[in-house]
C-alpha cells in the first residue's frame, strides 16, 4: 500500500539552474516551472535521509537557509541544487526544516484536501470492523508537520504543535469542514473510505499543548470552528460505544494510541479480576469486561473522567455500581496501591493488571527521573502479581526508547522478586504512522507480561 508520503516515489530531483526552472518528473500535484517558495540548500550527502523517507532536516545539515520567519515555506535542495522537496522552516530550532512533499506544490486549499482524502481513505482500511474513531493526521509522520487530527465519529479534533501551521488554520479549517458535514456532504464532495463517506459534522481545535511554547507559540483554549459540538463525542471502537471528551479532555480527548493494546486485553480477559490503573474513561476496563472479565476496577485522579467511564460502561450494557461488574475509585495510583497493597494482591491472583500512566518524561533532562518513576511504579505493580497473572504496561515517553523501557521493567521485576515472560510487545496502531526511515516517530511501548513462578 502507498502511503501518502511514499505517493512521490517516482518523483526523480531535477537540477535547479540558473537560467530556468527545472521540470519535475513524476506523479500528479506537482508544479512546473521556477521556485515557488525560497530555498534551502543541504551539505553533500545530507538528501539521502529525506529521500529514503525521514521528514526532518537537521541544522547540522544545512549549507545555506534563507533569512525567513519560522514557519515559512521553503524549497530544500541538495548540495548539487537537486530539488529534493517543500518544508517548513524553523530557523531557531535544531529541527531546522520540517517536509511537506517531495513534489514542488502550492500548499493551498486543494493540498490539504487532496492529502486529507488520501490519509482517510488509507487509514480507514486499516481500522478494525466497527471502528470510525482514529487519527487522520500523526504529524510529521504523515508529511503534514505540526498537525495532528483525530475523527471521532463525526467529531474532526485537531492540534497545531509548530508555527509551519499557524498560517493555515482557515483553510485546515475549511478542508476539514469540508469532507462532509454541512460543509461538504450537501455538495455532494464527503470524502470516501472503506467504511464509506465520512460526513464531519463538527470541527474542534485543542491547540491547548505545551509543544507549541517550544515553538514561541502561545496556547489556546479550546474552540469550535465549524458546526456544533456533541459534548462527550460518541464513536466506536472495535464495536464498543466510546466517549471523547474534545473540549476538556486529556489529549484531543481521548487515547486512540492505545487501540491495540485494549484489543490485545479485550482477548486476554475473560474470567480475570482486572485492575484499570490510570484508567482515564475506563478503556482498558471496558475492553476487558467485553472479552468477558469477572469484574473490573478502574482507578484514576480524575473523578470527572470516571463519572464518563461510568456512563461509557453504563451505555455498553456493564454496570458501574459499587459491587457490580465495574467499580470506579477516584484516587492517585501510588497512592492507591500503597494503601491497598494486601487487598489487591488477593483481587489480582490470576487476574490481569493494565497500568498505562501519563508521560513521566517529556524531554531528554527529565529522562533519569522518569526512568526512577517507571522503575517504582512498575515495581509496586510486580509486587501485586503472583504465578499466573498478566500485566500489560506502558510508556508514552518518546524520549524513553523502547530498550530503556525493557530495562526499566527488567530492573522494577527483580527489585520485586518476580519473574516474568513476554507475551507480546505492542506499539502506536497503523494510524498513527510510524516509517522506517523515522526512527525518532514511534513513542507509545507496551508490553505484555505473564508472571511465572
Amino acid at each position: 500500500m502507498a502511503w501518502p508520503c511514499l505517493l512521490t516515489a517516482g518523483l526523480r530531483p531535477t537540477r535547479v539552474s540558473g537560467s530556468g526552472g527545472p521540470v519535475l518528473e513524476g506523479p500528479g500535484g506537482g508544479v512546473s516551472g521556477g521556485p515557488l517558495y525560497p530555498c534551502l540548500r543541504l551539505k553533500p550527502g545530507r538528501e539521502f535521509p529525506l529521500l529514503a523517507g525521514h521528514p526532518w532536516v537537521f541544522g547540522g545539515g544545512v549549507s545555506s537557509a534563507p533569512d525567513c520567519a519560522s514557519g515559512a515555506l521553503v524549497e530544500v535542495l541538495s548540495s548539487a541544487g537537486d530539488f529534493i522537496g517543500c518544508a517548513t522552516f524553523h530557523p531557531a530550532n535544531t529541527i531546522r526544516a520540517r517536509m511537506l512533499s517531495r513534489e514542488r506544490v502550492a500548499v493551498d486549499g486543494d493540498f490539504f484536501r487532496r492529502r486529507f482524502a488520501v490519509l482517510y481513505k488509507e487509514k480507514n482500511s486499516l481500522l478494525p470492523p466497527g471502528t470510525d474513531g482514529f487519527r487522520l493526521v500523526h504529524a510529521d509522520a504523515d508529511f503534514l508537520p505540526g498537525l495532528v487530527v483525530d475523527l471521532y465519529g463525526k467529531t474532526a479534533v485537531f492540534q497545531f504543535h509548530t508555527a509551519g501551521m499557524e498560517g493555515f488554520r482557515k483553510i485546515i479549517v475549511e478542508a476539514l469542514w469540508g469532507m462532509g458535514g454541512r460543509g461538504g456532504a450537501e455538495r455532494g464532495e464527503g470524502t470516501e473510505g472503506a467504511g464509506g463517506p465520512v460526513c464531519i459534522s463538527c470541527v474542534v481545535e485543542r491547540s491547548d499543548v505545551d509543544a507549541r511554547l517550544k515553538e514561541g507559540l502561545k496556547k489556546r483554549p479550546a474552540e469550535i470552528h465549524s458546526g456544533e459540538v456533541s459534548c462527550p463525542a460518541a464513536f466506536r471502537e472495535a464495536g464498543l460505544l466510546m466517549y471523547a471528551d474534545v473540549l476538556s479532555g486529556q489529549k484531543t480527548g481521548f487515547f486512540l494510541d492505545q487501540r491495540d493494546a485494549r484489543i490485545w486485553v479485550r482477548a486476554a480477559a475473560r474470567g480475570r479480576r482486572v485492575l484499570n490503573l490510570f484508567s482515564y474513561t475506563g478503556a482498558f476496563g471496558l475492553a476487558a469486561a467485553s472479552g468477558g472479565a469477572a469484574t473490573v476496577l478502574n482507578v484514576d485522579v480524575s473523578e470527572g473522567a470516571l463519572e464518563l467511564g461510568r456512563r461509557i460502561f453504563a451505555e455498553n450494557g456493564f454496570s458501574g455500581g459499587e459491587g457490580c461488574s465495574a467499580r470506579f475509585e477516584a484516587a492517585d495510583v501510588f497512592d492507591y496501591i500503597e494503601a491497598e497493597k494486601g487487598a489487591l494482591r488477593d483481587f489480582l491472583r490470576g487476574g490481569l493488571l493494565v497500568c498505562d500512566p501519563p508521560a513521566f518524561a517529556k524531554s531528554v533532562s527529565h529522562l533519569e527521573q522518569a526512568k526512577k518513576a517507571y522503575a517504582r511504579l512498575n515495581r509496586l505493580c510486580f509486587e501485586l502479581l503472583s504465578p499466573g497473572a498478566l500485566f500489560v504496561t506502558s510508556s508514552c515517553s518518546a524520549v524513553l526508547g523502547s530498550d530503556d523501557f525493557m530495562a526499566v521493567l527488567r530492573t522494577a521485576a527483580g527489585r520485586a522478586g518476580r519473574r516474568a515472560r513476554v507475551l507480546a510487545l505492542l506499539s502506536q496502531p497503523a494510524d498513527h504512522t510510524s516509517l522506517l526511515a523515522f526512527p525518532e516517530g514511534p513513542y507509545l511501548k507496551t508490553c505484555a507480561l505473564e508472571i511465572v513462578e
